[in-house]
């Protein structure tokens, strides 16, 4: 599609801001900005709400000042949501300012949100504005060149397949020959097509094609073959005047792509007579053809090179590399192997110091994978973060052979760079049948285990082939599982180890696989989280946990449950709701369930899961960090927090009497939970030694095999009226 000349002639500025005194301050900071002379328009809105219809309506916002509390604490937070998520804007700039400073840190906020810049509107000068908005300007008109670039070189391509016939330009060439000796009828004499760049000379004109008398002139520059002066001249005139020359005996045709390739074409054709009137006309009207056809030809060409390069870095992309592998000869085939090789932490690198930092850095570390490998090899760019080398030649990798490129540093702007790569190998002559595709993907998956493994080297595998297959039937059987309610509930006691008393349960997820064996929980919980079923599982051991209250309650036991829930389902606006519905059918009040999460998962959700907690707390639903004592949480953070109870890791019970180091650390924890009013209860407590000196340092509760496994709900209940 054409775009109206004056594209861009504008840029939009929106204010969102609920105080009418700092927003107006803010207009005139921008009223005297000047961006490459165009006019700026100023859009204003005084809530969150406001802002979303101002939005929708002007999707060409370039840059958003956005205050972070309007009309609720999170409301400039939530706005960012639907700017991202629900609107699918990801080209806006967004500039958030707050006017509480230390509300939330920053690289916290632009960790969890989509934002651009982070600012407390004390600090904000009017050099620092113009700084910023001018800034994020140029980079919004940026991203928009690429993302329209892109959109118009899919439509551009798949035109030009529909309309041109010959792609390539031996072909074509040949095609116009045969085209002009039918129109003119040609018997003797000869046509040629040549062509040479713009910017060279007319005796460096290279013959494309050629029939007849030239026939045997091909890839020979035209003018040292040529002897004839008339017909010299003829060409040389048509080049200078850039028009077609028609003369006695022979005529010149003239086309010019330069725009596109910088190339400009010669057709020349020798009769033994004079061209009639109605010939030249002809010949006129299918020059049009012809030169639609050279621009077809020359943009085939140059989007088939942008459809196979990334237009910013100029490196191969993935389509290159699949067709690549396609075109592999099989002896060839024998003897690749594909390394993909991660950059550990770019995108975050990307935020902190900018596109144009990391673009130099892969391009650094293209430039340093090229010599490490001494040019025996094609690197092309999988992802932002993921380069891939396609290895030519039978060679021997691992772990040791590739620790200077995995543990390595380049060079940026001058300075020195670490790099921690983590790298996947796929040798092809182990898996002869897989396709091209097949083979990229395997190498992706591959990687992601290595990452999610914690190692910096991993070879794909006919086991690891085994695991990966059995991973994608076990998510089948997963999900059958949660929707046919094939997931248990086992629940382990907590004890007061004083009085030897129940104080609760904890509800732990089981799945008993159709063969009789237990599927572990770390495997399919994870593989729920993956894979977005965590929801309905957590509110499935909910649901089940409530029924087990009410069957204890019935036996004259009054202990409350605890379920480990994911908090990233907690902060789903829906899950309030959903939680006191489930309650409500279930007939269980909020004092006799608790939540667990993981101090990790407190600590990624912490910059909204706190207001959650707090609504769940103040109703009297119990809040338990679990796994307490790994996630390495500040001791500043942990006092801001909605719970009541720490649960010491395992870990630390079962090391204490080994080491000194995590004796001091259980003390200190137990000690500092204490000091905050929290309950602490210990884990995996498995000997009388270990319960006795969890009380030494203080701590009264705790759970583990010393007491009791976790056990199905008629179970529970046989222990619970035994005890």
């Amino acid at each position: 599609m054409d775009l109206p000349s004056d594209k861009r002639a504008y840029c939009k500025i929106l204010s969102v801001e609920d105080d009418p005194d700092y927003q107006e301050a803010l207009l005139n900071g921008l009223s005297a900005l000047n961006y490459d002379g165009k006019k700026v328009e100023f859009l204003t809105a005084a809530s969150a709400s406001e802002a979303a219809t101002v939005i929708a309506a002007n999707p060409d916002i370039a840059v958003v000042f956005l205050d972070v509390v309007m009309e609720t604490d999170q409301a400039g937070l939530r706005l960012i949501r639907i700017i991202r998520d629900v609107i699918g804007n990801d080209l806006m700039r967004i500039v958030l300012l707050t006017g509480q400073p230390g509300m939330a840190p920053v690289d916290d906020l632009i960790g969890q949100y989509d934002i651009d810049d982070y600012w407390c509107k004390s600090d904000l000068t009017q050099a620092h504005l113009q700084t910023i908005v001018l800034s994020n300007l140029r980079t919004w008109e940026h991203l928009s060149d690429m993302k329209e670039a892109r959109h118009g070189m899919q439509l551009l391509l798949a035109a030009s397949q529909r309309l041109a016939a010959k792609c390539d330009i031996t072909d074509y060439s040949h095609s116009i020959l045969e085209e002009i000796a039918l129109l003119l009828k040609v018997k003797n004499g000869g046509i040629v097509c040549l062509y040479h760049p713009e910017d060279e000379a007319i005796d460096k004109a290279l013959i494309v094609a050629g029939s007849g008398e030239f026939s045997q002139h091909t890839h020979k520059h035209f003018l040292s073959v040529i002897e004839d002066t008339v017909l010299k001249n003829a060409v040389e005139q048509a080049n200078t005047q850039k028009s077609h020359v028609f003369l006695e005996g022979f005529s010149v045709l003239y086309f010019s792509s330069k725009e596109l390739d910088g190339l400009e074409y010669l057709v020349v054709v020798k009769l033994e007579r004079q061209l009639m009137s109605n010939e030249i006309n002809l010949l006129q009207v299918f020059c049009e053809n012809i030169r639609a056809g050279f621009r077809n030809v020359a943009l085939h060409n140059k989007l088939t090179e942008l459809a196979y390069i990334e237009p910013t870095l100029g490196i191969h992309n993935k389509n290159w590399l699949v067709r690549e592998i396609r075109d592999m000869f099989s002896w060839e085939r024998e003897k690749a192997t594909l390394l993909m090789f991660y950059v550990e932490d770019l995108a975050y690198t990307e935020s902190v110091l900018g596109s144009k930092y990391c673009d130099q850095l892969t391009l650094s570390l293209y430039e340093h994978l090229s010599q490490f490998f001494d040019g025996s090899v094609d690197i092309s760019l999988l992802e932002r973060d993921t380069l891939v080398l396609l290895v030519y030649g039978e060679q021997t990798f691992n772990a040791s052979s590739l620790e200077r490129v995995i543990h390595s540093s380049v060079t940026v702007d001058s300075a020195t760079y670490a790099l921690d790569l983590t790298v996947s190998l796929v040798k092809f002559s182990d898996f002869p049948s897989y396709n091209a595709e097949q083979l990229v993907s395997v190498g992706k998956s591959t990687l992601e285990r290595a990452k999610y493994d914690g190692v910096s080297f991993l070879a794909f595998s006919d086991s690891l082939a085994e695991a990966m297959f059995g991973r994608y039937e076990l998510l089948k059987d997963l999900r059958e599982a949660i929707v046919n309610d094939g997931i248990v509930a086992y629940f382990q006691p907590k004890l007061d180890f004083k009085t030897n008393t129940l104080i609760g349960f904890e509800a732990l997820a089981r799945w008993i696989y159709k063969d009789g064996t237990f599927i572990p929980p770390d495997q399919f919980i994870a593989l729920a989280e993956s894979s977005g079923l965590i929801d309905k599982l957590d509110q499935q051991m909910v649901r089940q946990s409530c029924r087990a209250i009410n069957a204890l309650k019935a036996i004259g036991v009054h202990v409350p449950i605890s379920v480990n829930v994911a908090g990233s389902e907690i902060i789903r606006p829906d899950y309030f709701d959903c939680f006191n519905s489930l309650l409500a059918e279930e007939d269980v009040p909020y004092d006799m369930i608790e939540l667990e999460i993981t101090e990790s998962q407190f600590i990624e959700e912490k910059s909204y899961i706190n207001a959650h907690l707090s609504a769940l707390k103040d109703l009297g639903v119990g809040i338990n960090i679990d796994d307490f004592g790994t996630g390495y949480s500040s001791l500043a953070y942990l006092s801001t927090l909605s719970v009541s109870t720490i649960k010491i890791d395992h870990s630390f019970v079962w090391r204490m009497d080994e080491s000194e180091k995590d004796w001091k650390i259980l003390k200190m924890i137990i000690e500092l939970g204490h000091n905050l009013g929290f309950n602490v209860i210990a884990e995996g407590i498995e000997t009388e030694q270990q319960k006795n000196h969890l009380l030494s340092l203080g701590c009264e509760h705790g759970q583990g095999y010393l007491f009791a496994k976790p056990m199905s709900l008629e179970k529970t209940l046989k222990w619970a009226q035994a005890d």
